[in-house]
């Protein structure tokens, strides 16, 4: 993660710029979330808060964190008073242990450093309680063909060249299945394919093995 907030200039735009093809895959994740039966739900970078507020409308008790000042303003300016959303280090979430049922993150894990990554995956696991859930979304290991096998690498290397650095490491550690392997997690049902087969839904179930922080 670097210093600074590389979404201020992208904020304002970012949703009607991402909502085609972001907004299956939050409904994806909404429907995984109330089959597994999730209550208290965390959005791990939540950006601009359209997938918290999706999964609250859903009824499920939904909180969205994320690092980005300028993603969370125009997310608190959608709500108003009462905001379910707070800026946090994903690396070191501000939550006791077992806290939610559920922890979510959409296309955020492949553009943090291999060691941020592992980071903020352990803490999405640590404040899940036992018997819950982590849902992953994120790039699979690299397919040939399609116009999404073209999109897809291009829109990484416009986001600026960190990202795109993170995003080939992620790639060539075998996509969000690798990183589950890496983490030691067990998928609870069968990966879901999205964004044309280039990404897929992860659901791993929680096991009781993090110690309590000190």
């Amino acid at each position: 993660m670097s210093a600074g907030d590389p979404y201020r200039l992208m904020a304002l735009g970012y949703d009607p710029a991402t909502a085609l093809f972001l907004d299956p895959i939050r409904r994806l994740v909404r429907d995984a979330l109330r089959r597994l039966g999730a209550g208290r739900v965390l959005d791990v970078c939540c950006g601009t808060g359209r997938q918290t507020l999706m999964l609250r409308r859903a009824g499920l008790h939904a909180l969205g964190v994320d690092a980005s000042p300028a993603m969370l303003a125009v997310a608190h300016k959608t709500v108003g008073d009462r905001s379910p959303f707070a800026r946090m280090d994903a690396r070191r979430l501000a939550f006791a242990d077992a806290t939610f049922d559920a922890a979510c993150i959409t296309l955020a894990l492949h553009e943090n450093a291999e060691p941020d990554r592992l980071a903020m995956a352990r803490e999405m696991e640590r404040v899940t309680r036992p018997g819950g859930h982590l849902l992953m979304v994120d790039y699979t290991a690299a397919t040939t063909g399609g116009m999404a096998g073209l999109l897809v690498p291009l829109a990484e290397r416009l986001a600026g060249a960190e990202h795109y650095r993170n995003y080939r490491d992620f790639m060539l550690r075998k996509g969000v299945a690798g990183l589950c392997r890496r983490l030691g997690l067990e998928p609870a049902e069968p990966a879901v394919p999205c964004l044309l087969g280039r990404a897929s839904l992860v659901a791993a179930r929680v096991s009781p093995r993090f110690p309590a922080r000190p």
